[in-house]
């Protein structure tokens, strides 16, 4: 996101934002306060939107959990509105992790399909690749082993195709370590030794303490359910000199879970309290209920497995309190879910409605507005388009130039309003034919109008122009004033080849102009279809200007720009 067009004051609060996230949390959160008190007076979208983001993110990193689900509902609603779309499906990201931590499952998947969303239509990569590992990890919860499998392979395709991203390695660790999991969770321990060999030589040499501890302890799950207790046992030593209190982030939060589980089926008891001492802490200060009795449900299973009836009854009375709290979170939690939904409905019914309506304006400023044909402004960009096709595979371009006979004589004495009913006629005659014949047609202005094809022969554009006459003929509209018949009537020139390299199309609209009005001058009220031969010999070159034929066709420049 670029802020060059703001000021110094922008400017400075932004860099500082960038310059010390995930660094210096206390800085980052200065200036993310000052960016949104000066958004918030300005009103700016942007500002506020990153700024909400990134103070989420911090809070998120430093485990804060107090208000982060309506910082980043804020973030969300102006990030939307400012079109940040990479921010915007992180924030959804981020609100998935926040219902799934609260074991709220179900809005949790909603949430990531949202940012999975906004990752499709905008082509969001590598947020692509983290709400993907997201998803497989939910999925893995809820004991859906083969669509985490799913998420994880999709996971893989984009962050495996971006190996020079900062995050690169953390990430590729992230999956396998999920992927371990689930197949272990699976008792399917086929291809897990394979997957910490890559992990070791690809990965580890270049990751930091947090992440080696992730994989350590996915290691450990994996030699405690295949039965390799040697192994496990080599792995809790390591685990158990490692650990402190520094390391307890959210990222590892459902890892630390994981690890309580081995310890207790493993009777590993004092590793077991070291580890629930450390957790214990942080575990309520999150202030996540779901998580605070998932940690004393642990409890209560080791009271009630080594028969501390006391402890075990302190602890399940503990336990029935935090459900309560439980139930009204949820009722809380589900109205601001609702309150969120609807405003999500709301500024999508507002995009929806100004995206309609631009199309409307668009349509509008390519429309003729008497004949519903295309105007002068679609014609250019139409003919551009089809005239460098036709050039680029070599095939003929037919553009058609044609009036309406004596049409001044019609206007004049059958007055204006008869005269747009004409125009409309003929335009609705012209728009049938081209359609019919995979054509484009628009109005030229006044009583002109042009029709173009392409990759059509030379027999099939003479008997298209002969077909519109014939077309025009059989409306018998009367014209008592024209000097042919008492009928109204056209006259078309046609110029139909395949265009060279330094032609362009309006050379072309300009030999059929030529074309037209030799026809008016010899033939009034029929068609001629021409090509470069013929319009040579119409202009008096013959063929002794024998390869140089389009010298005829590059002297005009003229735009339908007036």
């Amino acid at each position: 996101m670029e802020f060059n067009e703001y000021n110094e004051s922008v400017k400075n609060w932004t860099n500082g934002i960038l310059d010390n996230y995930r660094k210096d949390a206390e800085l980052t959160i200065r200036y993310c306060h000052e960016l949104i008190d000066y958004g918030e007076k300005t009103a700016d979208s942007k500002l506020l939107g990153f700024g909400y983001y990134h103070l989420a993110m911090t809070l998120y990193c430093l485990n804060d959990y107090d208000n982060i689900f309506d910082i980043v509902v804020r973030a969300i609603d102006h990030l939307e509105k400012a079109q940040s779309w990479s921010m915007l499906a992180r924030a959804c990201n981020i609100l998935g992790i926040i219902m799934s931590s609260g074991g709220n499952q179900p809005v949790a998947y909603d949430y990531y399909l949202d940012g999975l969303t906004y990752c499709k239509k905008y082509g969001l990569l590598e947020e692509q690749g983290i709400i993907n590992v997201n998803c497989g990890a939910l999925n893995i919860k809820v004991g859906r082993y083969k669509e985490a499998m799913d998420y994880f392979q999709k996971a893989m395709e984009y962050i495996a195709s971006a190996p020079d991203e900062p995050s690169y390695h953390t990430r590729m660790i992230s999956l396998y370590e999920n992927m371990i999991n689930c197949k272990v969770l699976e008792s399917d321990f086929t291809g897990i030794d394979e997957i910490l060999e890559i992990v070791e030589r690809e990965h580890l040499p270049y990751a930091d303490a947090i992440d080696r501890l992730g994989m350590l302890i996915s290691r450990t799950f994996y030699m405690h359910k295949s039965g390799q207790i040697e192994k496990r046992d080599e792995c809790i030593r390591r685990i158990d000199g490692v650990i402190t209190q520094d390391m307890l982030f959210m990222d590892l939060i459902e890892d630390f879970f994981v690890y309580l589980e081995v310890l207790f089926e493993s009777e590993k008891i004092d590793e077991f309290w070291h580890l629930m001492e450390l957790m214990e802490p942080m575990i309520n200060n999150l202030k996540v209920t779901s998580m605070q009795m998932r940690l004393l449900g642990l409890k209560i299973r080791f009271y009630r497995k080594h028969h501390m009836g006391a402890e075990y009854l302190q602890a399940a009375g503990l336990y029935y309190e935090l459900s309560e709290r439980k139930e009204l979170e949820a009722k809380a939690m589900i109205k601001e879910v609702i309150e969120l939904r609807a405003n999500f409905e709301k500024v999508n019914r507002a995009k929806k409605k100004i995206e309609k309506e631009n199309k409307l304006l668009a349509a509008q400023s390519e429309t003729d507005s008497l004949t519903g044909m295309a105007n002068r402004r679609k014609l250019n960009i139409q003919a551009d388009e089809m005239f460098s096709h036709a050039f680029k595979c070599g095939h003929n371009f037919a553009i058609e130039i044609l009036d309406v006979d004596y049409f001044k004589e019609y206007n004049d004495n059958y007055g204006h309003q008869e005269g747009d009913r004409c125009l409309i006629a003929i335009a609705d005659c012209i728009s049938k034919v081209a359609r019919a014949h995979g054509g484009f047609c628009a109005r030229y202005g006044g009583d002109e109008f042009v029709v173009m094809y392409e990759n059509i022969s030379k027999e099939d554009a003479k008997e298209y122009v002969e077909e519109l006459r014939r077309k025009v003929m059989e409306l018998t509209l009367p014209h008592r004033f024209s000097k042919m018949l008492p009928i109204v009537t056209i006259t078309q020139g046609m110029y139909c080849d395949v265009p060279k390299e330094e032609n362009r199309v309006w050379d072309f609209l300009h030999v059929a102009d030529e074309i037209l009005y030799s026809v008016k001058t010899d033939n009034r009220g029929s068609c001629r279809v021409v090509d470069r031969a013929e319009f040579m010999l119409m202009s008096g070159y013959g063929t002794t200007i024998q390869g140089r034929p389009d010298i005829i066709l590059s002297c005009h420049k003229h735009s339908v720009d007036y």
